[in-house]
């Protein structure tokens, strides 16, 4: 078995990890910067959202586009697993910061833990900030990263074609799975 790919993609995946936040925090500096805002500690919370949610998005979004990748070969399919996988990951594990901020936020006026009440109060919390991060925070994520999210998903396409090309696969095989 060819040990080769693994450590590349983990130092890719580590790659990713370390540049996928400071494009997401870098989203948000932009946002703020052309809504004038100045740097209060509100601004700064809500660049380290972006960036934290960036950072989750990379460490599971990239690896399971790689798991994906490794299923079809198609250039095409590899850049749609990245685009969908990176994508929906981060904005899934950015709106889980909203919801838990405002979970921390409403928390004092909820009913005790675990009873009926706490449910449908956390409930609607969730689905409250569900909405508000459709209005408000993709608003910072799109439409400035969807070509930040093209080029990655590129530069994936590119890197996975050049496994192929040397032959260094992690399954130890040359062609991968499925064509």
């Amino acid at each position: 078995m060819n040990f080769k790919a693994p450590a590349a993609r983990s130092r890719e995946v580590l790659l990713a990890a370390l540049i996928w936040p400071l494009v997401t925090a870098g989203l948000a500096s932009l946002h703020l910067v052309l809504a004038e805002e100045p740097l209060t500690p509100r601004a700064v919370a809500l660049i380290g959202l972006f960036a934290v949610g960036g950072l989750a998005g990379a460490i599971v979004g990239w690896p399971l586009a790689l798991w994906l990748s490794d299923w079809r070969r198609v250039p095409s399919a590899r850049f749609a697993a990245l685009f969908l996988c990176l994508g929906l990951a981060t904005v899934g594990a950015t709106s889980f910061l909203y919801f838990l901020q405002f979970r921390a936020y409403y928390a004092q006026w909820h009913q005790p833990t675990l009873s009926v009440g706490w449910v449908i109060e956390t409930l609607v919390t969730g689905l409250n900030a569900a909405y508000l991060f459709a209005i408000d925070g993709l608003r910072i994520l799109l439409p400035a990263g969807l070509p930040l999210l093209v080029g990655a998903a590129v530069v994936f396409v590119r890197r996975r074609q050049r496994e192929d090309q040397e032959g260094c696969r992690p399954d130890g095989l040359r062609g991968g799975l499925r064509g």
